[in-house]
């Protein structure tokens, strides 16, 4: 698996990285450390220093780090970007291939206003890659469980196997969560249906179900991940049209903001 990790140096961001170097310690991985940044332009010859002095520094920092993640045995590099982080990390991921994208956040309430801010929701927007957001005080030695949150539509099923897809060298038992509204589309799968696809499709894995009862999903998954703190929570993210984007809120993007748990956030491809 390539992991794609984007870092603005900070302690959230190392502790992204902590975490991802846990992910990316198997056969056949390796991991990329991103650092981008956008000069403030006033007179050139004092931006040519800047950019010099802060180029400099960021080398220096990131060969620490791949010194460390390779001693642990993890195939590491770093790329250094002048650009504005957003598309830098979007852009990267695509060119690059990436199977996921990793970034810092707050949790607990908030978010920091720096490369974890704002970038790490419009990431979540943007880009086609899954991307994992890790909170602050986040392990994955504390992880216990894998959660996925669904509508239960049968179409549902091709993210459930690209998360098995994923995340099922960590041997680690998944939660199916469904969060029950008022009013239930009909047609839906059942968990019994669902259950029996999963035995017969991936019979050494183990999975349970959870059906909460909410008004709203954000709420919903919160009270769930309340229940179970120590679960990376998984999401869809359907892509919409522009003027869906700016109608409409993004459920994932909501939950980068409030979770207190890792969350990672799977792309249809429409």
């Amino acid at each position: 698996m390539k992991i794609l990790v984007a870092t603005d140096l900070s302690d959230n961001a190392f502790n992204a990285l902590e975490f991802a170097s846990y992910l990316a310690n198997t056969p056949q991985s390796s991991l990329t450390l991103l650092f981008a940044y956008t000069p403030v332009y006033d007179f050139a010859a004092q931006t040519a220093e800047y950019v010099v002095n802060l180029e400099n520094q960021a080398t220096k920092v990131l060969k620490s780090y791949q010194k460390s993640l390779i001693k642990k045995g993890v195939s590491t590099n770093f790329i250094i970007k002048q650009e504005n982080a957003i598309s830098a990390i979007c852009n990267s991921a695509e060119k690059e291939a990436y199977d996921l994208i990793v970034l810092g956040s707050q949790g607990e309430g908030g978010i920091t206003q720096n490369l974890l801010g704002s970038t790490t929701t419009e990431v979540i927007r943007l880009s086609n890659i899954p991307t994992l957001s890790i909170p602050k005080h986040a392990t994955f030695k504390n992880v216990s469980s894998i959660s996925l949150a669904m509508e239960l539509n049968r179409s549902d099923i091709i993210f459930l196997g690209q998360l098995i897809t994923l995340t099922r060298d960590y041997r680690l038992p998944y939660r199916i969560i469904h969060i029950k509204k008022d009013r239930e589309e009909i047609h839906r799968l059942t968990f019994s249906e669902l259950s029996n696809y999963l035995d017969d499709h991936f019979p050494k894995l183990s999975f349970s179900f959870h059906e909460i009862e909410a008004k709203e999903v954000n709420q919903g998954l919160r009270e769930f991940t309340e229940t179970y703190p120590n679960t990376l929570l998984s999401m869809f993210s359907k892509h919409f049209s522009f003027f869906d984007r700016l109608l409409s809120k993004s459920h994932c993007a909501q939950m980068a903001i409030h979770s207190s748990v890792p969350l990672l956030v799977l792309k249809s491809k429409k």
